[in-house]
């Protein structure tokens, strides 16, 4: 399978031992998966290294705590299941056990980040460093709803094809209600390189989409 470009950089962030890789690469891999692939995790990490070089982010050992919740953020996607984020933040412990370097600390902030990416919004954030990264990382997993229309409408055919359990009406309620919520937050993104660079294409995108006429049965 082809990997999009600079995935393998990110996959490179971690010394992952050959069963654990082989694994996380398969379930990435799945072929029923649209937007939740491989060129999502390289999307994020492309704009961790484009926008991550100041504060805590741009320190080696933070870069690999974020390359391991980008990594194993979306690793477990049953669509419908609403346990998604914590079964992956379970995987995530699992693989860290086998791994060399990651403190338990580490091992749990990585966890903890990845089970916040259920809710970007009123996720709880530590004091510190720490809960600036955990921000970093939530703001950057909302960044492509700021991409060009193109992107952003590309994504949503790709979104809607991995719901296969839910009917188009179904759907379409839902992404309407979840849309709704974002433009009703008084900033989407916090840190501001991101949210100077994605936060009004973000919000123009949502409008556009909340203006479409609702989906009939």
């Amino acid at each position: 399978m082809n990997r999009p470009r600079g995935f393998n950089d990110l996959l490179g962030m971690l010394d992952l031992p050959a069963p654990v890789r082989a694994d996380l690469l398969r379930r990435m891999g799945e072929p029923w998966r649209g937007y939740h692939g491989m060129r999502h995790l390289a999307v994020l990490w492309a704009r961790h290294r484009r926008f991550g070089r100041s504060g805590p982010m741009r320190r080696p050992r933070m870069a690999k705590l974020i390359a391991a919740a980008i990594l194993f953020h979306d690793s477990v996607l049953v669509p419908g299941a609403c346990d998604n984020e914590a079964r992956s933040a379970e995987l995530w412990e699992r693989a860290a056990r086998r791994l060399r370097g990651f403190t338990p600390a580490e091992i749990a902030w990585v966890a903890d980040t990845i089970r916040a990416t259920c809710d970007h919004l009123n996720a709880r954030l530590p004091h510190g460093e720490r809960g600036a990264a955990r921000q970093w990382m939530l703001d950057l997993d909302l960044t492509p709803i700021g991409e060009d229309p193109v992107t952003f409408e590309r994504n949503g055919r790709e979104l809607r094809a991995e719901a296969r359990h839910l009917d188009d009406a179904t759907y379409a309620e839902a992404q309407r209600a979840f849309l709704g919520r974002m433009r009703a937050a008084p900033r989407m993104l916090r840190h501001p390189k991101l949210h100077a660079t994605f936060e009004a294409r973000a919000r123009a995108n949502i409008g556009r989409e909340l203006e479409r006429p609702p989906r009939s049965a």
